[in-house]
């Protein structure tokens, strides 16, 4: 059979039992202490590289790095949020029946930031830009930390006196509003 002949497996060695589980819990501990290490060192590059190359790219294009979240951007004021359209919601009407005699209900809205329905009578915001709806005190909440909107992630900027428009009527010159136009 064969035997170890290392010092730390032999029977005749002149170390003890516990000199060596104490050798072998030091070794263990160094290891996991040195990948730790590597840990912490890995994740602060890291850390540098992608602010580097977050500050290079707003350097390259500043409408871009305007318009990302970041420390001195992080979220719309309360003027700003408040001058956004809000209005009462209203069910769907019943879309008229087509040549197979079903009729078909407009779909309901979502918020998207709560995951609730939109019932009727419920105070609501419509951004002016993607025409998403959203309850009013959820998209305010999400505003407040964040300028974009909550399904597409396009930046949310004043309305435009046509887009705000409630009754969804086109204005004088013909160009389409987000309130005449489908929710996508």
């Amino acid at each position: 059979m064969n035997t170890p002949t290392s010092w730390l497996f032999a029977d005749n060695s002149r170390y003890s039992n516990r000199l060596r589980l104490l050798f072998i819990g030091l070794s263990f501990a160094i290891g996991i202490a040195t990948f730790l290490l590597y840990l912490a060192v890995w994740y602060a590059c890291t850390r540098r590289r992608r602010s580097q190359r977050l500050i290079a790219a707003r350097a390259e294009d500043p409408e871009a790095g305007a318009a990302s979240p970041g420390p001195e951007r992080c979220g719309m004021s309360d003027a700003a949020i408040a001058a956004l359209p809000t209005f009462t919601y209203e069910l769907p009407t019943v879309v008229p029946a087509t040549e197979n005699g079903a009729q078909d209900v407009a779909a309901a809205a979502d918020c998207a930031v709560c995951l609730g329905q939109v019932e009727a009578g419920e105070t609501v915001r419509r951004l002016p830009k993607c025409a998403h709806l959203f309850h009013a005190e959820c998209v305010d909440a999400w505003l407040r930390a964040q300028c974009t909107c909550p399904m597409c992630r396009a930046p949310v900027g004043p309305p435009t006196p046509a887009a705000s428009m409630k009754d969804g009527t086109p204005p004088a010159d013909g160009t389409p509003t987000a309130e005449s136009l489908p929710p996508v």
